[in-house]
């Protein structure tokens, strides 16, 4: 097996033959999903021949069954040897235009990200990805229609999954105290909604690193922060984990 280290390379090295459960013929037999397994396999043989000019794709896995599969790729110890080394936190934005070479600011542009406000009075729709940049607005930011209650950010990852598991927003100095909302709820995916808060001054106006409460449990495709009042923010940045799809 071309996994070195994995669960499964293990499975067939020759040192658990008289372990494995096999049919009459002698075939080894594996309790798993053969639709979602054929998709592993079918990476494996891709990798034998990609190039970097060429690298083999990632499965295409239907979202109903993306779940299991990720179940069955962690448990077959696989996950380095198909996204590379994840474990390590890192700049979410940073990293998917590093991967992608493109300006991170220009996210959103080149279809990497979709920036969705519930409501807008700031900067026009086609700016909105410039608060994820590297320096994100100065003396612009991204707001809501004041007077519009709630307000929601959504951003979907258009070819990458993601699990934040820490933020850190910077509010417009200026607008700071009447229209900058100290309390918000954050969402990953389908998991529960969580209650992040910061109390943003004139002389404090960024959060430094915040912690997500329970951060880190799942990859998804869809983030959000809803207010109950109004935002102004300049930038924002997301720590955590990506994967390609």
């Amino acid at each position: 097996c071309s996994a070195k280290g994995s669960l499964l390379a293990g499975m067939f090295s020759g040192n658990f033959d008289s372990c494995h459960k096999r049919d009459r013929d002698g075939r080894i037999f594996m309790d798993v999903d053969p639709a979602l397994f054929a998709k592993i396999l079918s990476h494996m043989r891709l990798r034998r021949i990609a190039s970097p000019e060429m690298p083999a794709p990632l499965p295409h896995i239907a979202e109903e069954v993306r779940a299991e599969y990720d179940m069955l790729v962690r448990y077959l110890g696989l996950e380095t040897y198909m996204y590379g080394d994840v474990r390590n936190s890192c700049n979410i934005m940073q990293r998917i235009a590093e991967i992608a070479m493109v300006d991170q600011s220009k996210l959103q542009s080149e279809d990497y990200i979709r920036v969705i406000l519930s409501s807008t009075g700031g900067v026009a729709a086609t700016r909105h990805e410039e608060v994820f940049g590297t320096e994100g607005f100065r003396d612009k930011a991204l707001e809501n229609s004041y007077g519009a209650y709630p307000n929601q950010i959504s951003v979907r990852f258009l070819k990458h999954w993601v699990c934040v598991e820490a933020m850190q927003m910077r509010a417009k100095v200026s607008d700071v105290l009447s229209h900058m909302s100290s309390e918000w709820t954050f969402r990953q995916g389908n998991e529960p909604r969580v209650n992040m808060g910061y109390h943003f001054t004139k002389q404090e106006p960024c959060t430094g690193r915040l912690e997500v409460p329970g951060g880190g449990a799942a990859f998804v495709d869809e983030i959000a922060w809803c207010f109950p009042r109004d935002f102004c923010l300049e930038h924002i940045v997301i720590w955590g984990r990506v994967l390609a799809k």
